[in-house]
């Protein structure tokens, strides 16, 4: 009478073993699961947060750029190439890959602002600048370079910028033609516009180029 009830035990006894196994990989498999999730969540945040914050460095490399056109226009200094600080008064022959590394030069034909520069001193903000580089350059939108936007190129080519004009105004001054004055308008000095192209390295060798056009009455 011993004997079958003792088969039975340990019969039952090797099933409950392999029920636990299977529990045990099911375990697994959902821990792993949940953890790639994680991993993938976490690794979607970083890369968000990381173009935010190149999006930020992009938008003060703009406004660097617009103070510097600003501080050019006081003086003839606007109608000159600066290239060694980012600054051409025309715009190129050809569009280039601005994605390349071999466009960018810095301090030989691209602004290179130091983290002091982008976060105006700030310390928070300058410990978050690790591991990014900004750069930029501004185009002037015109055809001669190292010309007024009104004058003659070296070569005797009319210099043709993206220009606008004050409301109400003409652009030939009083007691001109149009012909022998084309540019210069009666009642107020034209709107300039100039191109400045931004480029932010970021982490995991990620890469920015962001463009945008500002006027500036000159």
């Amino acid at each position: 009478m011993t004997r079958p009830l003792a088969s039975t035990r340990a019969s039952q006894q090797g099933m409950v073993l392999f029920i636990s196994l299977i529990a045990l990989v099911a375990l697994a498999l959902g821990a792993l699961a949940m953890f790639r999730g994680s991993m993938s969540a976490t690794l979607v945040a970083t890369n968000v947060a990381s173009r935010q914050a190149a999006l930020s460095f992009a938008d003060t490399g703009v406004q660097l750029a617009t103070n510097d056109i600003a501080a050019r226009s006081l003086g003839a200094s606007i109608n000159a190439d600066a290239q060694n600080s980012g600054y051409f008064s025309a715009i190129p022959a050809g569009e280039p890959d601005w994605t390349d590394s071999a466009v960018w030069t810095c301090g030989n034909d691209a602004a290179c602002p130091t983290p002091a520069q982008l976060c105006g001193g700030d310390a928070a903000c300058i410990a978050n600048t690790t591991g990014y580089t900004v750069l930029y350059k501004v185009h002037r939108m015109c055809t001669q370079a190292n010309t007024a936007y009104n004058g003659t190129g070296a070569t005797g080519v009319a210099n043709i910028c993206s220009l606008t004009f004050p409301a109400g105004t003409d652009r030939c001054g009083p007691g001109t033609s149009c012909a022998a004055d084309p540019g210069r308008p009666s009642g107020g000095k034209p709107k300039v516009y100039f191109r400045i192209t931004t480029r932010v390295d970021g982490p995991r060798n990620t890469r920015t180029v962001t463009q945008t056009v500002v006027g500036l009455q000159t």
